[in-house]
């Protein structure tokens, strides 16, 4: 899935929380399982020879998708 996409559907659920609405439990597991995915692919390719700027932006992916699987592990902490 691609980053735009993926950042949108975590943050549809975080608002959707914040609205006071239920989350479906198999929706937050499925995301988690897709930003872990991408997690790990975006720290396979840092381990590649990489241009500096290329380098940067895909580190400042890498901390976003980082953040947005905190922030869905705190839903699922917080018992939807």
């Amino acid at each position: 899935m691609k980053f735009s996409r993926l950042i949108g559907k975590a943050e549809e659920l975080a608002d959707k929380h914040d609205q006071g609405k239920p989350i479906e439990a198999a929706r937050l597991t499925r995301l988690q399982s897709l930003l872990t995915d991408k997690i790990e692919r975006y720290e396979e390719r840092l381990g590649e020879n990489l241009e500096p700027r290329k380098r940067q932006k895909l580190q400042a992916r890498l901390q976003v998708v980082k953040s947005q699987l905190q922030k869905s592990i705190n839903l699922t902490n917080s018992g939807l």
